[in-house]
């Protein structure tokens, strides 16, 4: 999956409103660090995420300054990682490719977790309304007579 490149504080605020699991390198075009690490975060995405419950992105400090207020960035590379919309403490600050596989990791394994829950046999609220629909169209079975 590749790394979403965020260019707004609107577009990264709607990715982790709509994405459960997010993580995010905040990082500048000048950053040697980030430069050399970069292709690990690209390696992550590519392994660990997955559509629509953990997205990797990444925007650059100068480029989004008001992103990188709110997030506090104070050191570059620093990773942020998001759930539920939500900054989580599991931060990983300067180039540490131990720290940032162990972490993406994690999370990656919560995302599955969280996907491997969303498609078990339960029935949602939304489909037992439409099977109610149904059955009142349909008249109902001889058991409601």
């Amino acid at each position: 999956m590749p790394v979403v490149t965020i260019t707004s504080k609107d577009q990264f605020d709607e990715l982790i409103k709509k994405t459960p699991f997010v993580a995010v390198q905040a990082s500048a075009s000048w950053c040697g660090p980030c430069k050399a690490i970069s292709p690990m975060f690209v390696k992550h995405s590519d392994a660990l995420g997955i559509d629509d419950t953990y997205a990797f992105a990444k925007f650059d400090t100068d480029d989004v300054p008001d992103l990188a207020m709110e997030l506090g960035v104070r050191s570059l590379p620093t990773f942020y990682f998001f759930e539920n919309g939500d900054k989580t403490d599991s931060n990983v600050t300067g180039a540490n490719p131990p720290a940032l596989k162990k972490t993406v990791e994690e999370v990656s394994e919560k995302a599955k977790a969280k996907g491997a829950a969303g498609q078990g046999g339960f029935v949602t609220c939304g489909q037992l309304a439409c099977y109610g629909d149904a059955r009142g169209f349909w008249g109902g079975t001889k058991a409601d007579a």
